[in-house]
């Protein structure tokens, strides 16, 4: 009786390390991207908020990336530097948010924070149509 109780022993050993190494090979779970110069948004945003206002904000005035953050090609490669304040279009961006935060919370009181977990009435897209510039005309009835 002793030789299938050293099988057993074995068996569990081999499967234990089977595990182990399976478990060891696994890929790294990802690791938050770190934000760097914020100052409106918050440091704290989440992935899902972040993507949500950067799309937006395309979506809203009918541009992509590099209309606000410089990019930088190397050859093949294509980099965009999210971090730099070297277009003033990132600069006017920041008043814009800082201005929607004022709108929402003043006329439908609704709190905005950095963090965006919270959805504004009004947005890029309410005075811009999907153009970087907006086009204002005066309402019926005035010259």
């Amino acid at each position: 009786m002793a030789i299938p109780c050293k099988k057993l022993v074995v068996l569990t050993g081999l499967t234990g390390f089977s595990l182990c190494g399976i478990l060891a090979a696994r890929p790294p779970a990802e690791e938050k991207p770190v934000y760097k110069n914020l100052r409106v948004l918050s440091d704290k945003i989440s992935d899902e908020n972040m993507d949500y206002v950067m799309e937006s904000i395309n979506a809203g005035l009918g541009v992509t990336c590099v209309f606000c953050h410089p990019g930088k090609q190397n050859g093949t490669r294509f980099t965009v530097d999210y971090a730099s304040d070297e277009y003033r279009n990132k600069r006017i961006a920041r008043d814009m948010l800082r201005m929607t935060f004022k709108l929402n919370k003043k006329y439908f009181n609704t709190k905005m924070t950095g963090e965006m977990t919270t959805r504004g009435r009004i947005w890029c897209r309410t005075c811009h149509h999907g153009i970087p510039v907006p086009i204002f005309t005066e309402p019926n009835g005035k010259e």
